[in-house]
């Protein structure tokens, strides 16, 4: 971004109720958000800052310590400050969709299927699916979750081949898994539980997440429930911890406030 697109495109507004730093705190994230800003750039000075916009000093600076707060900025001693890696971040109190998302915070959503099939599970995943006796079929979907073309999530889902007969024809590439199930096997998602581990990344998940292996990350263990009680998906998730952030409301009177937006991406995801 050049001083002159700055200046074009950035005005503080002095009959708002919003202090000046925050508007330019603001302003700049928005920039972060539309790509304009990328991870890497340089920032402007804060001497530069002040002769541009022509305010203090404590201004600029409370708006670039509210953008490293955020994580959108690093601090550098003797070299300035830079646009930050984005991390994706995730609200752990609300159900998600990943797609749906990863858009929302500004980001490009992709996946990559790796297995896309209906298998014979082996009986602990069987016990888990609550599958009935004598069964043991399961729609298995895995895939590499990417925001940006970036490797984020490894995520494995099976789902009881009984509930969606034909569902191994869509291409998972593109299509929203919650999607189809919803649309054209009427499962609705009713509610889930997570268990979220800390881990080591293993060499083979090391491969296909782009990343070292033994880094840290997260498996993430998801069983989801139809408005019946019965289990329609088992999902596990390898999610690189470089790359995510998860985040938990807590309230004293137990309550949740239903505005919090769900998944979130520090940019984004």
């Amino acid at each position: 971004m050049d001083v002159e697109y700055f200046k074009k495109t950035f005005k503080f507004s002095p009959e708002s109720n919003t202090p000046l730093y925050e508007q330019l705190a603001a302003y700049i994230k928005i920039q972060i958000q539309a790509g304009v800003l990328k991870p890497g750039d340089k920032m402007f000075t804060e001497n530069k800052l002040c002769d541009i916009l022509n305010v203090s000093r404590t201004t600029i600076r409370q708006a670039m310590d509210r953008l490293v707060e955020e994580g959108l900025l690093i601090r550098y001693r003797g070299k300035g400050s830079y646009i930050a890696e984005q991390k994706l971040k995730r609200n752990i109190n609300y159900m998600y969709n990943f797609t749906e998302n990863i858009r929302n915070a500004g980001a490009i959503p992709s996946s990559t299927v790796l297995q896309c099939k209906v298998v014979d599970v082996e009986e602990s995943i069987a016990t888990l699916l609550q599958l009935p006796r004598g069964q043991s079929k399961a729609f298995l979907l895995k895939r590499l979750r990417c925001a940006n073309n970036e490797p984020i999530i490894l995520e494995t889902s099976y789902i009881p081949y009984y509930l969606c007969h034909g569902i191994e024809k869509y291409d998972f590439s593109t299509a929203s898994l919650y999607n189809i199930l919803t649309n054209y096997y009427k499962l609705h998602l009713y509610h889930a539980v997570e268990t979220i581990e800390a881990i080591l990344i293993s060499s083979e998940n090391a491969k296909r997440l782009k990343c070292k292996a033994k880094e840290p990350g997260f498996k993430i263990e998801r069983i989801s429930y139809l408005e019946t009680g019965y289990v329609f998906e088992f999902t596990t998730s390898i999610t690189r911890a470089d790359k995510c952030i998860f985040i938990l409301d807590l309230y004293r009177n137990n309550t949740v406030n239903k505005n919090i937006i769900e998944f979130q991406r520090r940019l984004n995801v």
